[in-house]
């Protein structure tokens, strides 16, 4: 079941950048607290995502055992957590998506300059 969920993931990058900020901001808050439990409040807003395609990626990432979530009541909100699988999975996808990026990169650049020389 991996191979499909690292397939999806790779096809929706905003699923990774929000996957890698929770992983992230658990780095950052063990660093400052080594007490901390690593949960992490909702974020409504990431680098690179669209806001409104956040609701989505969080249950897409709960569906595929990525993150899970636990509310701490009505004033406190929803809180985040990366999971064993999230923080086995999020090293290869990110291997995986610089490979395609530059894949793209030089799939766009060649054509570029292939105009360019035809135009001097």
């Amino acid at each position: 079941m991996i191979d499909f969920e690292q397939e999806q993931m790779l096809e929706n990058p905003e699923w990774c950048l929000v996957l890698r900020h929770y992983s992230q901001m658990q780095v950052q808050v063990k660093e400052q607290d080594p007490e901390s439990d690593g949960w992490i409040i909702r974020q409504n807003e990431v680098d690179g995502v669209v806001v409104e395609h956040l609701p989505r990626i969080h249950g897409k990432l709960i569906a595929f055992d990525l993150l899970k979530f636990q509310i701490a009541g009505r004033d406190s909100g929803v809180f985040y957590k990366v999971t064993n699988a999230g923080n086995k999975m999020l090293p290869r996808l990110e291997k995986k998506l610089r490979k395609l990026l530059s894949a793209q990169n030089a799939e766009q650049v060649e054509p570029l300059e292939q105009d360019y020389a035809k135009s001097a």
